[in-house]
């Protein structure tokens, strides 16, 4: 077997998998309108060429369509979000609506699946497992790491928010959103001159973390089934380097640095978040003192944003060619 042959006809893939030319250049029938017509549909009447009376295939295809899992759907999403995940971002973001399920109805089916998947491996009522708190544990670790090592910058959560999170510990489609939906605003500075998408749009970028969180949903339930959270851990890391080099463009280096700036960036606004809510909590109980210098982490925490922000920006940013003397 010629791996190199193999190996390049899969970047070719990866790069177009897509074949819009005619599936055949036979006269074709339209059962719905009448007419007769060359390609894959109908000129008169839009309908897809190959369909005609009802057989057993037509009953598969109508409860497959039910769940998205018909032809170049929510399966054929899913695959492509693992084989290639930034081109299929890409094309999605760029106009080509018809190469995907639509995402945030994929979202939305994923979760419920994830749900399921949840409550059947006791990771929401413990049908299986002994510890249902395990599951979002390593959460509690980072924050505690980072507690330490920054000095406080990372406060513990107030009573409302502690209430909130473990809530959301039981939705994972809302909590994965909303944790990368923190990516949002770095990705749109940072990645602002990337050769590929370049200047792409905040409402862009909201899709990009819709199919992030798919593909998050999917390593979860995986994580759930296998308890296998390290390989699932360094896979995610994985997945997403590849998703943001295909999907903007740059280099090996060039990709890392910025995903790294990017984290950055959305851990800190994770922490204003923190600071702020924990301040309200301690004026609550009288603690003004204590409030005051949590909040006073909340602008540093923001200019500290906005110089990283600022440097990838301006790092990022394509210098004019100098006139040739």
């Amino acid at each position: 077997m010629d791996f190199k042959a193999a190996y390049r006809r899969f970047r070719q893939w990866q790069h177009n998998p897509h074949d819009n030319e005619f599936t055949s250049l036979d006269t074709q029938h339209c059962h719905n309108c009448g007419h007769d017509f060359v390609g894959n549909f109908c000129p008169y009447c839009s309908q897809k060429s190959g369909l005609g009376p009802i057989t057993w295939r037509s009953v598969w295809r109508s409860i497959a369509e039910v769940w998205g899992m018909h032809n170049r759907s929510l399966l054929y999403s899913v695959v492509q979000l693992f084989l290639r995940p930034g081109y299929f971002i890409s094309d999605y973001i760029s106009g080509k609506r018809q190469v995907s399920f639509p995402p945030v109805k994929m979202l939305a089916i994923i979760a419920v699946l994830g749900v399921i998947v949840d409550f059947l491996t006791g990771a929401i009522h413990g049908m299986i497992r002994v510890n249902p708190e395990e599951k979002m544990s390593y959460i509690t670790h980072v924050f505690s790491w980072l507690n330490i090592h920054l000095k406080g910058a990372f406060p513990p959560p107030s009573d409302f928010l502690d209430q909130m999170l473990k809530w959301l510990n039981t939705h994972p489609d809302i909590l994965s959103l909303i944790m990368l939906s923190f990516l949002i605003i770095p990705n749109y500075f940072i990645f602002r001159f990337a050769p590929r998408n370049t200047r792409h749009t905040i409402p862009q970028g909201f899709f990009i973390q819709v199919f992030s969180t798919v593909v998050f949903l999917i390593l979860n339930m995986f994580y759930d089934i296998t308890s296998m959270g390290w390989l699932v851990l360094i896979f995610a890391q994985l997945l997403l380097f590849f998703t943001y080099k295909q999907l903007f463009g740059y280099g090996v280096w060039g990709t890392l640095w910025r995903l790294v700036m990017t984290f950055v960036c959305a851990y800190t606004s994770w922490s204003v978040l923190l600071n702020a809510n924990y301040g309200i909590h301690l004026l609550r109980l009288g603690q003004s003192d204590d409030a005051g210098s949590y909040f006073l982490n909340v602008p540093i925490a923001l200019v500290f944003i906005v110089i990283i922000l600022g440097f990838c920006y301006f790092v990022s940013k394509p210098r004019p060619a100098k006139p040739k003397s």
